[in-house]
């Protein structure tokens, strides 16, 4: 009982985090209160890079509930350019309109404080993970707890994530 309350009180929420947009601004995770949001580590130069036109359909989809936030990195090594040049792709190339963070590390000691939130138990409450590649994708649900994670491999149009969307957590 005594671990149970220890352990719940380092938990962080997610609505305490903020992260910058890929114009430079901070952004405050609470401003996404009441909906979902699927976080997605992504990269111009993967062989997933596909996925990004996956995404953008699955947010036209679903944007009533949904927010989608791509996180560009190079911790894969698949991400050499500028956020500048990141934003001027994602929406020239595959007319992105969901949120785009400003580029950083998905792993190792300099990750970004949400990836940090996502990839340990004692922050989300639910799991430890590793980010194994470009465009794994993390699910939260409305009231700001992880849900769900789901290997690059996976598309954002895989049934695995549509139903855990349009569930009602």
């Amino acid at each position: 009982m005594i671990k149970l309350l220890i352990t719940a009180l380092l938990i962080t929420s997610i609505y305490n985090l903020q992260y910058t947009d890929i114009d430079g601004n901070t952004k405050n995770f609470s401003e996404l209160q009441g909906r979902k949001i699927l976080i997605v580590n992504i990269a111009t130069g993967s062989d997933k890079t596909g996925q990004l036109a996956e995404l953008q359909q699955l947010y036209q989809q679903y944007h009533d509930s949904l927010e989608i936030l791509g996180i560009p990195s190079n911790s894969f090594g698949s991400e050499s350019e500028s956020n500048n040049d990141i934003k001027q792709f994602c929406r020239s190339t595959y007319g992105i309109t969901f949120r785009l963070g400003a580029k950083g590390e998905v792993k190792g000691s300099n990750m970004l404080p949400v990836y940090n939130w996502l990839t340990h138990q004692a922050e989300n409450g639910l799991m430890n993970t590793t980010v194994a590649g470009d465009f794994q994708k993390y699910l939260i649900d409305k009231n700001g707890q992880l849900i769900g994670v789901y290997k690059p491999e996976v598309s954002p149009l895989d049934s695995t994530i549509t139903n855990a969307i349009t569930g009602n957590w």
